[in-house]
């Protein structure tokens, strides 16, 4: 086990650990396996089950991930299929997209369970947890405020929107700033970040640290919305890739833009892999496949009798 906890990386990502029969009996994610997975034998004294768990773990199965916000998404989905009571949390309970009008009518960006797409908005996620998404809304709208762009405004919010320097004639250019920031665009979501974390020290600056606080947990949504990932809600792909490194292959399956399925096979295969491709998906099965070979090359593959594990 050491010498596997060695070649683990410090990349973002989920792991499951195997009894000697091979079944899951925890998962977990982080966003840095390395650091996250070897403090399991360090110091548990908070968490006794994991305690009582730790002899039983044979075999620990790390799956690399491009952010630790995709990494949520596989081990909510693992904790579904894996039902075990050393894993005291299901995951982040909510999955949610984000929603943003332009038009002048209706102009906003809004925090939503479920995703209309022909209703004439843009719509971006899905993302996991209402709470962080929200926040990464208010900050979005603190540093754009797109509702007061709006027409369907009272009075008295228009004595405000112009005071924030916003009109009706502004709904598109504003909402196309937040779009940017929704796209992941570097330079945008950069600006967003710096221009939170500066409204955030004028607030310390001043005393008012609960205000400060406010902007703060607004500023850790938007890292969580702006992650990367792969996952889609227009063009969620099916298919499987598949990806070798020295004797491992490992195969990736998708189901309606989810990984639905992961095999991993230690050599001799009876065939050649699917030819190259597939993407940001068929790049996660080569890094996945790299990693498991190093595994391979250290003998910890797992027990004789489960040379396949799966998801």
């Amino acid at each position: 086990m050491k010498r596997a906890l060695a070649v683990l990386p410090h990349r973002p990502g989920v792991y499951l650990m195997r009894d000697e029969t091979g079944r899951v009996i925890y998962v977990g994610r982080s966003g840095d396996l390395a650091v996250r997975t070897r403090s399991y034998w360090r110091d548990l004294r908070d968490r006794p089950h994991l305690v009582r768990m730790l002899p039983r773990v044979e075999w620990l199965e790390p799956v690399v991930c491009a952010s630790e916000h995709e990494a949520a998404f596989l081990e909510s989905d693992l904790l579904d299929r894996h039902r075990s009571r050393y894993n005291r949390t299901l995951g982040m309970e909510s999955c949610v997209w984000l929603r943003l009008d332009s038009r002048t009518r209706s102009a906003g960006l809004e925090v939503i369970h479920e995703p209309e797409p022909r209703d004439g908005a843009r719509w971006f996620g899905p993302y996991l947890g209402w709470e962080p998404v929200r926040q990464a809304a208010a900050g979005l709208l603190r540093l754009h405020p797109l509702r007061y762009a709006g027409s369907s405004i009272s009075r008295t919010e228009r004595e405000l929107a112009r005071s924030l320097g916003v009109s009706e004639d502004d709904a598109a250019t504003v909402a196309r700033r937040i779009e940017r920031i929704l796209l992941r665009e570097p330079a945008a979501v950069a600006g967003a970040l710096r221009s939170l974390e500066e409204a955030r020290d004028r607030a310390a600056d001043r005393t008012m640290f609960e205000f400060a606080a406010e902007i703060q947990e607004e500023i850790r949504g938007l890292l969580w919305v702006t992650q990367p990932q792969k996952l889609a809600l227009l063009d969620a792909v099916d298919g499987d890739f598949a990806a070798e490194a020295g004797p491992v292959r490992v195969v990736i399956s998708l189901r309606r833009g989810r990984m639905a399925q992961r095999h991993v096979s230690v050599g001799p295969h009876p065939g050649p892999a699917a030819p190259g491709g597939g993407g940001d998906w068929g790049e996660l099965a080569r890094e996945n496949a790299e990693l498991m070979a190093r595994l391979a090359a250290v003998d910890a593959v797992g027990p004789l009798g489960w040379r396949k594990p799966r998801f």
